[in-house]
């Protein structure tokens, strides 16, 4: 059982610059300061007093945070009366915000990471990464407990969602010009999180290939002036600069791809109706789709695709490989 005793703090009391027992990061909730504006604290904070004279935050510094934000000067806290070494503090934090809320990916880090400092690495995963909604396993820890150490810009875009966890944990292992390039495209630019996975990995490729980093290949004329396009929308901007760096990845597909267009351009398909090719031009399995309103549509579409069956440039496209 805690001993605690409720009084009046004032906010200069508190020792803001004193984070060792918060993990809450990101904007403030607009609720939360509509809710202590309009009835006040309904659960006061937990603070420890400091030998300096301070008080230091064990629990509820959000709420803190927006007292200070309206103006309530003297919130109703509770203080620790007794000493409490610090990983309980630590612990009550924790427990605190999980009970409460679900954390975001940058608060599952600093938890993990602020607690590795008290515990074996064991007990860690197997206690606090359940009841962070995590996997324990020794790889998904090592992947969170790096995510704190990453640039503010990053943190930010990771706990307001803006950035999946899954490409935050790519971005950990590159050099820091790099990941914080892919930071600022991703930032910009709407990519799904899959294709972000894939910008990554193509410009991972086009670097080693190229011998340049993938800052300079994201930082290239060519992309600047595909992301500068203002007059387009920005998926179709996001859309080009994949379709650049797909084609600077493999040049050679690229060039059959820009072939192909003009062959069945040529050929002469009627409305309605599309050649597909096989995934990357191998394979013997291609498609053809064809969309009508009417059954009369239909059947002259049809027709004609049978004549265009007879002509030797379509056995021309088929047969035609990727030049070497």
């Amino acid at each position: 059982m805690l001993e605690t005793e409720s009084c009046s703090i004032q906010l200069n009391q508190i020792d803001w610059n004193d984070t060792s027992c918060l993990i809450t990061y990101g904007p403030l909730p607009h609720k939360l300061v509509l809710s202590i504006q309009s009835t006040g604290l309904i659960a006061p904070p937990l603070l420890q007093s400091k030998n300096n004279g301070f008080f230091r935050i064990v629990c509820g510094g959000r709420r803190l945070a927006a007292c200070k934000k309206i103006g309530l000067d003297s919130p109703h806290c509770r203080v620790l009366t007794g000493s409490l070494e610090h990983q309980r503090c630590l612990r009550l934090a924790i427990y605190d915000n999980v009970a409460q809320r679900i954390l975001n990916p940058v608060e599952k880090s600093l938890a993990l990471a602020k607690m590795s400092h008290y515990l074996e690495e064991t007990r860690l995963i197997d206690e606090f990464m359940p009841i962070l909604d995590l996997e324990p396993s020794i790889a998904l820890f090592n992947r969170y407990v790096g995510l704190h150490n990453l640039e503010g810009m990053i943190l930010h875009a990771l706990a307001t969602g803006r950035l999946n966890e899954r490409i935050a944990f790519a971005l950990a292992k590159q050099e820091q010009g790099d990941r914080l390039a892919y930071a600022r495209l991703f930032q910009e630019l709407p990519f799904s999180v899959s294709v972000q996975e894939e910008i990554v990995e193509l410009a991972e490729e086009i670097a080693r290939k190229e011998n340049l980093t993938p800052e300079q290949v994201l930082s290239s004329k060519e992309v600047r002036a595909l992301r500068k396009t203002s007059k387009k929308p920005a998926r179709q901007r996001a859309q080009a600069i994949r379709k650049h760096l797909q084609d600077r990845c493999n040049p050679r597909l690229a060039a059959r791809r820009d072939r192909f267009g003009r062959e069945t351009r040529d050929l002469g398909l009627p409305r309605g109706v599309r050649l597909v090719p096989p995934p990357y031009f191998e394979g013997a399995k291609w498609i053809l789709e064809c969309t009508f309103e009417r059954v009369e549509e239909l059947a002259n579409r049809l027709r004609r695709v049978v004549q265009l069956a007879d002509q030797p440039e379509l056995q021309k496209i088929m047969e035609s490989k990727i030049d070497v």
